[in-house]
């Protein structure tokens, strides 16, 4: 077995050409697949390049080929194991087939044999075009002396006062029409109100905040915002981790709580960068008589 610096750096660019092989076989980009893990670009290209010395820390490289792997329907632990070094590295790294070079392609002839087209090609259509706006001038000439020759038809007095009438209906109707919308309008203001998501903290402490979403419209989707630093965010659901992510400043991210979750735990590793919001409405976890450290945030949440 192979050991020591060399041995794990082998054995490290056999793991990310695993992995890279293994995406590219799925048709998957880099972006497509960071959708995916939720794991940073940059992250993701370390890891196929073998540059492990890239990543946050032990935790994260072996939680990061674990996720890229499921990712890719690859056997996580197995590459956590050889990257370890608990296996012996593998000499023989799988090679992708080479796509074959066509010469030409067939919208580059397809635009060969249009510019070999004279404008002689073109003449019939231009004809028929030439034909069609002379109907269209004969037409619209007609018409406008038609126009011309005809009096104007002078309104009778019985027309005006029939006019009247219909005039007064329509604002009587208008004005009927618009109190009946300010009352629905008033009624639906008064159910929003009623039915508005109300977000409380209940419970504080250093290490910890209890906050209880009343009123709560499904899926409860929480945004994060990385701002000033860096904050690693996991969400616990039913002790199991549901979602991690490491936030640079300006970083934005959503994630929909699953259907039906009545308690969920936010765990922020450095509560002072980062900001959530509960379906766009802000969560105050921080209590201003406390260091803004490393924080979890229970989440106890009931619908509408």
């Amino acid at each position: 077995m192979e050991t020591g610096v060399d041995g794990r750096v082998s054995n490290e660019i056999l793991i990310g050409e695993r992995l890279r092989e293994a995406r590219l076989d799925k048709n998957l980009t880099i972006d497509g697949l960071q959708q995916k893990t939720k794991i940073q670009k940059r992250y993701l290209e370390a890891l196929e390049a073998g540059q492990f010395e890239a990543l946050p820390g032990e935790f994260y490289i072996r939680s990061f080929i674990k996720q890229y792997a499921v990712a890719v329907d690859l056997d996580g632990e197995h590459l956590v194991h050889l990257y370890e070094g608990q296996l012996p590295p593998e000499t023989v790294m799988p090679q992708r087939e080479q796509p074959q070079t066509i010469q030409g392609s067939r919208k580059a002839q397809h635009v060969a044999e249009r510019q070999k087209k004279t404008w002689m090609d073109f003449l019939p259509m231009i004809l028929l075009g030439l034909v069609a706006m002379t109907v269209l001038s004969v037409v619209f000439y007609m018409t406008w002396s038609d126009r011309k020759a005809s009096p104007a038809i002078n309104q009778t007095s019985s027309s005006v006062a029939v006019d009247n009438q219909v005039s007064s209906v329509s604002s009587e109707a208008t004005k009927a029409s618009t109190k009946e919308s300010t009352k629905q309008s008033t009624t639906e203001s008064k159910k929003q109100e009623t039915d508005a998501m109300k977000i409380e903290r209940v419970t504080s402490t250093q290490a910890q905040a209890t906050m209880n979403i009343t009123k709560a419209k499904a899926p409860l989707t929480l945004t994060f915002k990385g701002k000033g630093g860096r904050c690693w965010v996991g969400v616990m659901i039913n002790n199991d981790y549901a979602y991690q992510y490491t936030f640079e400043d300006g970083v934005t991210q959503e994630f929909a709580l699953p259907e039906g979750t009545s308690t969920a735990t936010l765990i922020l590793g450095a509560s002072e960068y980062i900001e959530v919001q509960a379906n766009k409405k802000a969560i105050d976890f921080n209590d201003p008589k406390f260091e803004a450290l490393q924080k979890n945030v229970v989440l106890n949440i009931s619908y509408l």
